[in-house]
């Protein structure tokens, strides 16, 4: 039988969380605990050890520092945004603290519930229509190009990206490519210049939609 997804659930509304509890229902995520995206709230949820926290940040307070203590405090769990919220600080800012998903509200259950299988095994996730935002913020942005208006990618490039997107980390990725962690991180760093982006999450929806990576 698949191991359980352990998932930790905050939200203001609980009527709310109760229908995620019945949508996890005959799946793999199984909702250990439940409660307001509050401090007391956070430390009662992490206290269960989840493999992945669900949190609103529209709320009142500071939702982001709270995701961002939670990401300081449970290393080991995946933390997710699941909100009403589309405002660009609001994704730009939980990205930057390195959340492992950004989900919008209005998602239907399958795929709320394959986006969290994917983050559990370590594949980020952004709401489709808010990563394509993401790309297009910057209307002044010029990748470096070739002759044909195109970003070229080295195999290495690819290969790295590639592992990437399936939520290796540094030191896998080295083991798999037989090179040191330190060349990693300056082929990331030189892909992710390339690219013009910030973070290991910008760069993996970066190469999908430019279709480098499936």
């Amino acid at each position: 039988m698949p191991e359980q997804i352990r998932v930790a659930l905050l939200d203001n509304h609980p009527l709310f969380r109760r229908g995620i509890v019945d949508a996890f229902s005959g799946t793999r995520l199984v909702v250990v605990a439940e409660g307001a995206p509050t401090a007391k709230g956070s430390q009662l949820a992490i206290e269960q050890k989840p493999d992945i926290v669900v949190m609103e940040i529209d709320m009142p307070g500071d939702g982001i520092e709270l995701a961002e203590r939670i990401l300081t405090t449970q290393t080991s769990a995946r933390v997710v945004i699941l909100t009403a919220s589309s405002d660009q600080d609001d994704i730009s800012e939980a990205l930057r603290i390195g959340v492992h998903g950004y989900i919008l509200k209005g998602v239907n259950a399958a795929e709320l519930i394959s986006a969290l299988e994917g983050i559990h095994e370590g594949e980020p996730y952004i709401t489709p229509a808010l990563a394509t935002r993401l790309l297009l913020r910057d209307k002044g942005r010029s990748f470096r190009s070739n002759k044909n208006g195109e970003l070229t990618f080295t195999s290495r490039d690819k290969q790295v990206l590639g592992h990437l997107a399936q939520g290796l980390t540094n030191d896998e990725i080295a083991q798999l490519l037989g090179v040191n962690t330190r060349t990693i991180k300056h082929y990331l760093t030189r892909v992710f210049r390339k690219m013009q982006v910030r973070n290991r999450v910008e760069a993996v929806l970066c190469a999908k939609a430019m279709r480098i990576c499936d």
